[in-house]
């Protein structure tokens, strides 16, 4: 179930347009490698960073063929970003991403009230000419922040290509490799075309959105994001509701979101968002359990604020 999403997400922006950019938003492993791979020429070092607050709102949980209260949920992530430059072609792409969800606790239902993961990301960069960058990236994972062990890190990568085919219309190819994830092998394809001077289209994942520009500093925009990570339960979790096998379970928390929203551009390259909106699927999926607890939709609503430099 959880595969047919996101497949179909891929597919219904690809019809959209041709194709998607994938944004640095969120957790996806390929927000911060497409970012550099659209950046332009490797001429200078190119910093961003970002910070989200989003707050689903309660919704009830359905586990194993019951139905049990309802949950909410918080989450912080926060990202930064660089891509350093070392001559007109070479790039060295760099990240770190930390996601925390803060959910709701339900009797009888392997929730993790805390969830807490980073990853790191590296890669490399090359403007083969005008039109063409080429960004091959490693992203290595810690699943949660204790009991470190072997099993609690994770490391995914990928390989994407972006064509310039004109000064208003970027597309993007790649896929990515997350072997501990809800979809291991996930192709990347993608557009950004700026269709007027009011008007910006992003399909694609983690996030499709149309954008009206109202003036220079203010803007309105449309769409749906997917959210999620990959973790790792607790040592005690399945013991707390009489199910070992949720002990230490790897696991993906993921949220697909539809909503509208408010930008305003502040002065030295700061950007404030605001935008509300609906879950429409959310769920924490056990990989090799073969299990999930899914939550009702339910509205949510997120803050926001980018820095570009």
């Amino acid at each position: 179930m959880n595969q047919t999403i996101a497949s179909c997400f891929l597919i219904g922006a690809a019809l959209a347009l041709p194709a998607s950019r994938v944004m640095a938003q969120e957790n996806s492993p390929t927000g911060i490698a497409t970012f550099f791979a659209q950046s332009g020429a490797a001429r200078e070092t190119l910093w961003h960073a970002n910070a989200n607050f989003v707050y689903d709102a309660e919704g009830k949980v359905r586990f194993q063929g019951q139905s049990f209260g309802d949950s909410d949920a918080y989450n912080i992530n926060f990202e930064a970003g660089t891509r350093i430059a070392l001559n007109e072609k070479w790039s060295l792409p760099l990240g770190v991403k930390s996601d925390n969800y803060y959910l709701g606790h339900i009797p009888g239902v392997p929730i993790t009230a805390n969830i807490h993961t980073l990853r790191l990301t590296a890669g490399v960069s090359y403007r083969m000419d005008e039109d063409w960058t080429i960004t091959g990236t490693l992203s290595p994972s810690l699943y949660r922040f204790s009991h470190i062990e072997d099993n609690t890190i994770g490391i995914a990568g990928g390989v994407l290509a972006t064509y310039r085919i004109n000064p208003n219309l970027n597309l993007t190819l790649g896929l990515f490799v997350s072997p501990d994830s809800e979809v291991p092998v996930l192709p990347a394809v993608g557009v950004r075309w700026i269709i007027d001077d009011k008007l910006t289209l992003e399909a694609g994942l983690p996030r499709t959105r149309l954008t009206y520009h109202l003036c220079p500093d203010w803007s309105v925009y449309t769409g749906g994001d997917f959210s999620g990570t990959t973790f790792r339960t607790s040592q005690t979790l399945g013991t707390k509701i009489g199910q070992s096998q949720y002990n230490n379970a790897l696991a993906t928390y993921q949220d697909i979101r539809l909503g509208v929203g408010l930008g305003y551009q502040l002065p030295g390259g700061l950007r404030a968002e605001m935008e509300i909106g609906y879950s429409v699927y959310r769920d924490i999926a056990f990989k090799r359990i073969g299990d999930s607890a899914r939550f009702d939709p339910a509205p949510y609503a997120r803050l926001g604020l980018g820095l570009r430099f």
